[in-house]
């Protein structure tokens, strides 16, 4: 409880020095808005290839197993 009352007073005291960044409250034209989409779009491409590629070797491994195990029966 008495952490609670911190955090209060905290952001009674700075809430004149908080404020929104440039992509929510900000000029949609300003070169900050611009860097900060690329680097939306960057992560994205980023995290959209990795997850592509594991998903791919976890589908190439199964067909392997599933060729190998036919293989095997006869």
């Amino acid at each position: 409880m008495h952490y609670f009352k911190i955090i209060i007073v905290t952001i009674v005291l700075l809430s004149s020095s908080m404020y929104a960044c440039g992509t929510c409250y900000g000029d949609p034209n300003s070169a900050a808005v611009d860097g900060m989409n690329w680097a939306i779009i960057s992560l994205l491409v980023t995290t959209g290839g990795v997850m592509s590629g594991i998903g791919f070797s976890i589908f190439s491994i199964a067909k392997k197993s599933k060729n190998y195990n036919k293989s095997k029966e006869f």
